[in-house]
């Protein structure tokens, strides 16, 4: 039996594909993340003794960029 739909052009693979890029289902700098954040919990949300951990989050979010 005859499709029900009649294609507007003639069915074929293209020769090239969409340029898209596949977004990560994985979340990135979880862990340097808890890390800042419990080093702020500790030093009462205080930036200057969790320098370094500041650092290696925004190290790492340029990465992932």
């Amino acid at each position: 039996r005859p499709p029900t739909l009649r294609p507007h052009r003639t069915l074929a693979l293209a020769d090239k594909v969409a340029n898209r890029r596949e977004q990560s289902t994985e979340a990135t700098c979880i862990t340097e993340m808890s890390v800042m954040m419990a080093c702020w919990k500790q030093n009462d949300f205080n930036d200057a003794p969790c320098a370094e951990e500041i650092r290696m989050f925004y190290d790492c979010v340029a990465k992932a960029e």
